[in-house]
């Protein structure tokens, strides 16, 4: 879709005249009334629009559409509906937030406006050493609103270049005495072929003083995946295969021996798509949750706000991969290329007697669990026209794998293989569900004398591990804050405002390593194995017998392991794969709010200065030293915001702010090996500083009818500082094992990366007629960077319609979302990895049956998307994915 057409499409969609928006809300009763009391989408939409039309920031607002009714299963579904907010899907639903351009790890989340620990499951590709938030972890039961501030005010916390969300909780002294709010539904996933069960309770108490009040709400919510899958874990060239190959061997048809020199060369640059793997991914998630407040107005002017919310969420998941073995260039039989791609290649298998392997099969289970704990007490005093506000509070976070089995096996049959774009082949002499021809590494490759890290030996082949706490992340931190604001007259500015904030962080990563061998002879075909069923491939262009194919489940595993595992070799910590991360943080602030005629807004500024500890091992000639680094920077981040009420309706706004974002904490504290031969090294950079950035925004809104409205956005993020990975020459280095100080390249993070980000958005929402309405926004963002792959997570254009109806007892949406592709990462071999376009749409539709009783029925991915990554060009994927169609029922009952 090209942008002329994704401009007009928007534009026409939202640009209803008033005179239309105003007519229905008379149609229907929907103005704003005291006698009238508007609930359901349209309420929902309209707080959001009141909340933006009022703030002293450009911001955009998600509302509850009643208490303990989010307009999503999860949050990010529902800020993936704002302009510039883009989600990313790689499991099916919403977990990190790109806004305006920049990745989701320089973006913040805060809860009631402080800070909220993460952690996430094991076996997840996120981007677990950021600060990044899973929103699927945020149950949206207890959330009332989520404000995205995309312009900073020096009130606000630091930490965030693309914008900083705000998850606002229900509180018991806004609520009814006695609300009671009960859910209870459930979930089928298409390709799973599984259902599973989802509910939330809320109560909401308070005296008839409203002097004391309670909260308390618990959700449960089992979510059932079945994923099957593509992925090419690296490419080589063609010369890999030319390495060694027979003379006998033909490349499209022709003799190695008779290629020109012109088709050799041409054929040697091709890729290949080496270790070409089909993939099964099973996953139960099963989050339970509980959140709960408790407020206290001891005076007319003192309220105290006790707040905690707990997650606990079962993550286990089992996973599967066959794959190739592609670079063997001596056993190349036959190759076929084209465009600069290898698109097939046959290789012949191993003779029987002999050693070797041409393929793999791996087989894991995690046992994985996330905790997330935090607790609260804010206060809000009023005292002789002051306001005092402020929080105290902990949150903790832990997640990872703790343990994980894994097991695998060999095979030395021969195969063709090949990728060209969403089409790919793996063809074995054999199908790949004859669980025969899959060995154990004994059998397959023979043993050998091992030495175990206590100094014991044994003979044999390693067939897998129990590794505990792989990958276990525990992210913790101690907040307290406070805010004074007072009522001033001096010229333009009405109200002054001061405050000052300190946190103490704690972000650590430990590992444990554990191997266990046999020296026994067996095949896949002796154990409890299952075959993985070929129609989870359907839509993924997978040819060949290499699907369906045989593969173990959890039972399986672990009674495999305990059955021919002859020795373990228990390697404890891993040194090189720990960090410790600890941050003092002491920010203080002061803000004038100013008013002149029609024209409003606040300028302040807010120093940070961040004491840094980062501990990690640094290993030289196989010996490690436990290294400490501390660093101190300071800042001080100015900010203005100007509003002008251009008109009755309409509404200007204009942002600069100098921001921050601190880098990550493997970053900081990577582990970091020193070769004193080759005067080399790598790791990571304690001295790193915060991504920098100053930011404009822009914004021209139209509030033409009551719940309606049209706004344009122009930003701009000029970011310097930004952290990229070289290699650095020149870098004197004490080495604590040898004494000696050197100077060393090492391949590190640094900073100096520049980016400048521009991008513009339109949005609205209007009341149609006969019940309809439709809310949509256009996104374009584009990044001048030194990087020739831009910056990561950033989609050009982004298009989002919600077109809605809402009459009487019946309410109805359908939400399509569509992102243009965007730089994912680095792989591996220094792969460009990309994730190409993605489409959603989910649709909704609820009716009340009374005023207490609502059923609700709602689907999401209805297009069943594939989620689809590639290396540099489009033709050469990395992963081809499908997460299958979620239908859902629930039924509501409000007290």
């Amino acid at each position: 879709m090209t942008l002329r057409r994704i401009l007009l499409i928007t534009t026409a969609a939202i640009a209803v005249t008033p005179v239309t928006a105003q007519a229905q809300d008379s149609i229907s009763g929907t103005e704003s009334s005291s006698d009238i009391v508007v609930t359901g989408i349209r309420a929902s939409l309209r707080d959001a629009i009141e909340v933006k039309r009022k703030a002293n920031s450009i911001v955009d607002v998600i509302s509850a559409e009643d208490v303990g009714k989010f307009p999503d299963a999860n949050v990010a579904d529902s800020l993936a509906r704002l302009p510039g907010v883009t989600v990313d899907r790689q499991f099916g639903e919403g977990e990190q937030l790109s806004i305006a351009g920049v990745e989701p790890a320089l973006n913040r989340l805060t809860i009631d406006g402080h800070s909220v620990a993460s952690a996430d499951w094991g076996g997840n590709p996120s981007d677990r050493s950021s600060r990044s938030f899973n929103y699927s972890l945020l149950s949206p039961a207890i959330i009332s609103q989520a404000i995205v501030y995309k312009s900073p005010e020096a009130r606000l916390q630091e930490g965030a270049i693309g914008a900083s969300v705000d998850v606002v909780t229900r509180k018991p002294l806004d609520l009814d005495a006695n609300t009671i709010r009960l859910n209870l539904g459930g979930e089928y996933n298409d390709r799973a072929n599984r259902g599973s069960v989802r509910g939330a309770a809320l109560y909401s108490w308070k005296n008839e003083d409203e002097t004391i009040g309670f909260l308390g709400a618990v959700n449960y919510d089992k979510e059932q995946l079945s994923r099957a899958g593509v992925a090419v874990y690296w490419y080589r060239t063609g010369q890999a295969l030319l390495d060694n190959a027979p003379t006998t061997a033909t490349v499209n048809g022709k003799a190695i021996s008779d290629l020109s020199s012109s088709e050799r060369a041409e054929f040697a640059s091709s890729r290949f798509a080496s270790f070409l793997a089909r993939e099964y991914f099973q996953q139960e998630r099963e989050r339970l949750g509980f959140n709960g407040a408790l407020q206290f107005r001891p005076a007319d002017n003192l309220t105290l706000t006790a707040t905690a919310l707990v997650i606990r969420g079962n993550y286990d998941n089992v996973s599967n991969s066959m794959y190739t073995y592609g670079y063997e260039g001596s056993r190349l039989q036959s190759a076929t290329y084209g465009d600069g791609l290898v698109t097939s290649a046959t290789f012949s298998g191993i003779a029987e007697g002999s050693t070797g392997s041409t393929g793999q099969l791996d087989t894991l289970y995690r046992r994985t669990r996330v905790k997330n704990d935090t607790y609260s007490l804010a206060y809000e005093w009023n005292p002789d026209g002051w306001l005092i506000t402020g929080n105290a509070g902990y949150t903790r976070a832990s997640g990872g794998k703790d343990p994980e089995y894994l097991l695998d096996f060999r095979t030395q049959q021969g195969f063709t293989s090949g990728a060209n774009g969403k089409s790919t082949t793996v063809d074995w002499d054999n199908p790949a569900s004859d669980a025969s021809q899959w060995l154990s590494n004994y059998t397959a490759n023979g043993g050998e004398n091992i030495t175990a890290t206590d100094g014991s030996t044994f003979f044999g082949r390693q067939i897998g591990g129990i590794p505990a706490k792989s990958g276990f992340t525990l992210d913790k931190e101690r907040f307290g804050e406070a805010n004074f604001a007072r009522d001033i007259n001096a010229g333009p500015f009405k109200q002054l405002l001061f405050g000052a904030r300190f946190t103490a962080h704690e972000n650590s990563n430990v590992s444990y390593s554990n191997a266990i061998y046999t020296n026994q002879n067996f095949t896949l075909a002796d154990l409890d194995y299952t075959v993985r069923n070929a129609s989870l491939y359907s839509g993924l262009g997978t040819s060949g017998n290499g699907v369906p194919f045989v593969g173990m489940n959890q039972a399986g595993i672990i009674a495999a392991l305990e059955q021919y595992g002859d020795f373990t070799d228990d390697r404890g910590f891993v040194k090189n794969e720990y960090w410790l991360v600890k941050e003092k943080i002491a920010a203080g602030y002061i803000q004038a709010n100013f008013e002149i005629g029609k024209v409003r807004g606040n300028i302040g500024g807010r120093f940070v200065s961040t004491k840094t500890e980062s501990n990690f091992y640094l290993q030289s000639n196989s010996q490690y030293v436990l290294t400490q680094v501390n660093k101190t920077d300071n800042r001080f981040l100015p900010s203005v915001n100007v509003i002008y009420d251009a008109g009755e309706d309409v509404v200007l706004r204009a942002s600069a702010a100098k921001v921050i974002a601190r880098p990550r904490y493997s970053d900081l504290a990577g582990s970091l090996t020193l070769d004193d031969a080759s005067l080399s090294g790598s790791g990571g950079n304690p001295d790193l500083k915060p991504y920098a950035a100053t930011n404009f925004g822009f914004s021209a809104e139209w509030y033409f009818a009551p719940g309606s409205y049209l706004s344009g956005e122009v930003f701009y993020r000029d970011v310097s500082n930004y952290v990229g990975n070289e290699v650095t020459d020149g870098v004197q280095y004490t080495n604590p094992i040898s004494g000696q100080t050197l100077e060393y390249s090492i391949s590190r993070p640094v900073n100096g990366g520049k980016a400048k980000v521009t991008g513009f958005s339109i949005s609205g929402n209007t009341n149609l007629v006969w019940g309809f309405g439709i809310q949509a926004s256009y996104t374009f963002a584009d990044a001048d960077t030194g990087f020739s792959t831009g910056l990561p997570f950033l989609s050009r254009n982004t298009v989002q319609i919600s077109p809605y109806y809402e009459n009487g007892p019946f309410q109805a949406r359908v939400s399509y979302n569509r992102r243009s592709k965007y730089f994912y990462r680095y792989g591996r071999q220094q792969s460009q990895d990309y994730t190409d376009a993605y489409r959603q749409l989910d649709a909704q539709a609820s009716y009340s049956i009374n005023e207490a009783i609502q059923l609700t029925v709602s689907a999401s991915n209805l297009l069943d998307e594939t989620y689809y990554q590639y290396s540099s060009t489009p033709s050469a994927p990395t992963s081809i994915y499908k997460n299958g169609r979620v239908y859902s029922a629930s039924v509501t009952a409000r007290f």
